[in-house]
């Protein structure tokens, strides 16, 4: 049989990254220029005026840090709560049981994000359920949507099952007989999974919590929505700012600053599943 010379695998791969790359310097390019005065165009000459005067406004500083903070917020509360069920799929005698958290999860990704988000609005809204519930036992109700605990809980809501389908293919891969093994030689269920399985899970969890981090920070739909407008997240503000003055070159020096605070934290993880996995790749080994 007649084997495919690898230049043609190559290219394809090359094309695609050239399209990406050339897509992310035009929009370089563009955040350099400047609207013309009164219409949706714009021209040179080429100067940062649009970098100093969104790192000058209060309101994109605001919406910058409000947008990490949220994010690294909901990945913890992602890793709080979605490695148990990454973990119980992966280790779980019961097929049943599996099979039921499987389906809770996959069943989300068969609604839309808007649906989910009106989902969650009549959930969490003053005569939804909840409320509905703290009523019944005498509590007065809470004011969970149109603030930051709202878009929280939507967003966890989205991003959860992501991060525990990755997760549970990483444990998945650490072979159960070192949990056996260590039990076998005295250690208590709990010390077992703390000595054995979870250090050898930290890469897969870090790669999970990177998903998870990268979900968050780009979320748009669920802070417009359940936000209220009082929960002003970056890639809000970018839009606000193409829709009230079609300045697109002011709005692609936003998603310019945007993509490099966002690239940080998203380094700074890589860099560390990598160290992990050298480390207790070794350790399997």
């Amino acid at each position: 049989m007649r084997q495919v010379p690898v230049i043609w695998l190559i290219w394809p791969i090359l094309l695609t990254l050239g399209l990406f790359f050339f897509a992310l310097l035009r929009f370089a390019d563009t955040s350099l220029l400047h609207q013309i005065p009164g219409t949706a165009m714009f021209e040179g000459p080429r100067s940062l005026v649009n970098y100093t005067e969104t790192f000058a406004s209060p309101l994109a500083r605001r919406a910058l840090w409000t947008t990490l903070v949220m994010s690294l917020q909901i990945t913890a509360l992602t890793i709080v709560m979605g490695y148990p069920l990454a973990y119980l799929m992966a280790r779980s005698p019961s097929r049943l049981l599996r099979n039921a958290v499987f389906f809770t999860l996959i069943v989300t990704f068969l609604s839309g994000g808007i649906t989910r988000a009106y989902a969650w609005m009549l959930v969490l809204g003053t005569t939804g359920p909840v409320n509905a519930l703290l009523q019944a036992l005498g509590a007065d109700p809470l004011r969970l949507v149109n603030n930051r605990l709202g878009v929280v809980i939507s967003i966890v809501h989205f991003v959860l099952p992501f991060f525990v389908l990755t997760l549970m293919g990483a444990i998945r891969n650490i072979p159960a007989a070192l949990e056996e093994a260590a039990r076998s030689h005295g250690a208590t269920r709990w010390a077992a999974f703390r000595t054995v399985t979870l250090p050898l899970s930290v890469p897969g969890l870090v790669s999970a919590a990177l998903l998870a981090f990268t979900l968050a920070i780009s979320s748009f739909l669920f802070p417009l929505l359940l936000g209220g407008g009082r929960v002003q997240m970056f890639a809000n503000l970018i839009y606000d700012k193409i829709q009230s003055s079609f300045d697109m070159p002011a709005a692609a020096a936003m998603a310019v600053i945007f993509l490099v605070f966002a690239l940080l934290p998203i380094l700074a993880l890589s860099v560390i599943r990598g160290s992990l996995s050298r480390r207790f790749g070794g350790t399997r080994r």
